[in-house]
């Protein structure tokens, strides 16, 4: 079977929300069809390893936004390429709240949903939602997933690229000192905290002895 073939069905691409308890999540998805004209229902495919699809498994409502061919590639990576169980993703972008779920400022249009059944897959699970509120939004044309895969994908790549390189750049450092004897611990380390076993090369003091200081830029 040649699975390039799935490839030539057609999907747009939109941005998934949904509220974790206090705040937004999000994620990129491009399986979505309208299912049902009456009642209208929406079909949805989201990936079983996503968190903002163990969010929806809980509170059974999202927002999905329509995006533009002339969105920034960033706005896809953002949602795309990062997890929302780790990055406040609604936060590096514009966006405003309807019916008490995050949705692109500059959307084609939005649908509020609420979950009326669930099909669980080996890879993903499939819902189908009411449609209970819908607006237009910005004029333009959709982002179809196959211009997404001839050319968009790769301005995408190249966004979150930059965007890690920016991040990184403007992220705070710290580095341990110890107060006895002043040894400083400023390697690259993924230590947020000393091990208890910790203690310092030069005079032996313990973890307790070091202080956590940000380096100045």
């Amino acid at each position: 079977m040649d699975t390039a073939a799935l490839a030539q069905i057609t999907h747009g691409i939109y941005i998934l929300g949904a509220t974790d308890e206090k705040r937004f999540v999000g994620c990129t998805v491009d399986a979505v069809m309208q299912a049902s004209v009456k009642p209208l229902i929406i079909a949805l495919s989201c990936m079983n390893t996503g968190f903002t699809k163990s969010v929806i498994d809980r509170t059974k409502r999202f927002s999905l936004s329509v995006v533009s061919e002339n969105l920034p590639p960033f706005v896809i990576a953002n949602f795309g390429f990062q997890t929302s169980r780790l990055v406040a993703k609604w936060d590096n972008v514009d966006y405003l709240q309807k019916d008490g779920l995050p949705f692109l400022k500059e959307a084609l249009a939005g649908f509020t949903c609420r979950v009326l059944s669930v099909q669980a897959f080996e890879s993903h699970t499939v819902y189908l939602a009411e449609v209970e509120d819908a607006w237009l939004g910005k004029k333009g044309t959709c982002l179809t997933y196959q211009a997404y895969q001839e050319g968009f994908k790769t301005s995408v790549f190249n966004a979150f690229q930059q965007y890690l390189k920016e991040k990184k750049m403007t992220e705070q450092k710290y580095e341990w000192v110890c107060t006895l004897c002043g040894y400083v611990y400023d390697e690259e380390t993924p230590f947020e905290d000393l091990p208890d076993t910790w203690v310092c090369p030069l005079c032996g003091a313990g973890k307790d002895a070091f202080e956590k200081r940000p380096v100045e830029k």
